[in-house]
């Protein structure tokens, strides 16, 4: 399910310089993961904020899109591939650089890549969908849910076939509603979703990028005084 990187450095990036905006504000309509475990501000593109409210009035009534990460700053990601690579040389210390490099690569998009990693863009959500009842829609059974990634990798895949036929039907769901309005998803990941940056563009055969880099609103607002 990983989608090469040396796939993504062919496609090219013509960045149409949209800003991040302020998903709480923009979406009023769905949830995100609590201030304690996100920073209160959860920014993503404009054009992916209208998508997120589309996708949000395809859902049956009572239902609400989750969005539990979207933009990050390179920082954050590095911190985050930091953590992943000292995790798998601490479990398997006979891997040599190469190989820890790799699969390190597999869990989250390397930040000192030419490819900007999804997440960096602006282009990218980690999302799943409430209930009526209030609850996280079964989206892993018979494996638990942890917040995020999977008790077990093998059920990260969208189209895994060790879940069970409700999950498959929650996330049947979270497929329709997200690839209506123009999503695409990463298949080893069935909570990850991007519009607009490299692994869109790939996925859909596109030779250019909508977004590279992106910066917080008020960088965008320096830019835009500067080039008027």
């Amino acid at each position: 399910m990983v989608e090469p990187l040396a796939e993504l450095t062919k496609i090219r990036i013509r960045d149409n310089n949209e800003p991040l905006v302020e998903l709480h504000s923009y979406c009023s309509s769905i949830s995100f993961q609590p201030p304690e475990i996100v920073s209160p501000q959860v920014l993503a593109r404009r054009t992916v904020a209208e998508m997120l409210n589309r996708a949000q009035r395809r859902l049956p009534k009572g239902y609400r899109l989750l969005v539990m990460s979207a933009w990050r700053s390179l920082e954050e990601q590095q911190e985050m591939y930091h953590r992943i690579y000292e995790h798998l040389r601490s479990e398997h210390p006979e891997w040599p650089e190469n190989i820890l490099r790799r699969e390190a690569n597999r869990f989250v998009h390397p930040p000192d890549h030419r490819v900007p990693p999804g997440h960096c863009t602006g282009g990218a959500l980690d999302l799943t969908i409430i209930g009526p009842d209030g609850q996280l829609l079964d989206m892993t059974s018979p494996y638990a849910w942890q917040r995020g990634p999977c008790e077990a990798d093998a059920v990260a895949a969208t189209f895994s076939s060790g879940i069970s036929e409700t999950a498959r039907r929650n996330r049947q769901l979270l497929i329709e509603v997200m690839s209506a309005v123009g999503f695409t998803n990463y298949g080893g990941e069935w909570w990850h979703w991007s519009y607009g940056d490299s692994a869109w563009a790939w996925r859909l055969c596109r030779k250019a990028a909508l977004y590279g880099l992106a910066a917080p609103i008020e960088t965008y607002k320096i830019w835009a005084q500067a080039n008027r």
